[in-house]
């Protein structure tokens, strides 16, 4: 999905592209609601909750999809993967929870690894940088805002809610940049980038239903050696030595929060357990 955007954000207004990936995206899930029988949930999108997760997810789509064009596909993948750790050092600073030093000691190696990736120097750093940490800190307050979405509308109906919103802003940017005409070989990229966008988050919700944390969380974070493998391929990127590095940092440091965070779930669940007798 990345790699058909990447192809062609370049091509068409910032607006345009987003509006019209989101539009693709929302007729797709409102096809699989439809076979999943809940549009009658449709009306939950307008829950504060659903519309302030949306208001979050809108934001980082237009930071990540301009990070996106003037950045390494590999590299802004990786740096993406340490939200987990942000989300762990936002709810320690903002909200008050514990942490253990293990998991400080994750979320700061964490961040090194991305200063790696980044290379935060002086003759180098451009604002496509900061709008990649940017997309990271948004979409850990979403992931946060998230968890508070109450449990009684369905994920599906969320995802929907972003691709909606998402295409509205797109198509509102889009009214102040001006549009171009679509040509065919665009338009069955915009058609790809939508599908899989949809694709991947049906399954993400099936994992997030269905699996275990520590289980699954490596192939989350596989998603960097498939990115290194299109920017090669389709792009020609080359990621360097010291951005190798970064990227084993983030991931190292990401599979052991997940690590932590499922013993940690499993412990309270244990405490929970009525004794056997």
């Amino acid at each position: 999905g990345d790699t058909c955007i990447k192809l062609i954000g370049t091509t068409l207004p910032l607006g345009q592209v987003i509006g019209l990936i989101g539009l693709v995206s929302s007729l797709f899930l409102f096809m699989v609601c439809g076979q999943q029988g809940i549009l009658k949930n449709v009306p939950l999108i307008f829950t504060r909750t659903v519309l302030l997760r949306s208001l979050f997810d809108t934001m980082a789509s237009f930071m990540f999809v301009s990070a996106l064009m003037h950045m390494p596909l590999a590299n802004l993948s990786s740096v993406m993967q340490s939200v987990p750790l942000v989300v762990v050092a936002v709810g320690v600073i903002f909200l008050g929870e514990k942490a253990g030093l293990s998991r400080i000691a994750a979320v700061i190696a964490g961040f090194l690894g991305v200063l790696l990736i980044v290379k935060p120097m002086p003759q180098t750093i451009t604002i496509y940088e900061f709008l990649a940490l940017g997309a990271v800190i948004v979409v850990a307050f979403r992931d946060l805002v998230t968890k508070r979405i109450p449990a009684h509308v369905p994920l599906l109906v969320i995802a929907l809610a972003n691709a909606i919103f998402i295409s509205l802003s797109g198509f509102g940017v889009g009214l102040a940049q001006g549009f171009k005409t679509v040509e065919a070989w665009q338009w069955a990229l915009l058609l790809g980038a939508g599908l899989f966008v949809t694709i991947s988050y049906y399954f993400i919700v099936a994992t997030v239903r269905l699996g275990d944390l520590s289980a699954t969380a490596p192939f989350r974070y596989s998603e960097v050696v498939f990115a290194i493998i299109a920017g090669i391929l389709v792009f020609g990127e080359y990621p360097d030595t010291i951005s190798y590095v970064g990227m084993a940092l983030v991931i190292a440091a990401g599979l052991f929060a997940a690590h932590r965070e499922a013993a940690q779930t499993r412990d309270a669940e244990a405490e929970l357990m009525p004794p056997a007798f």
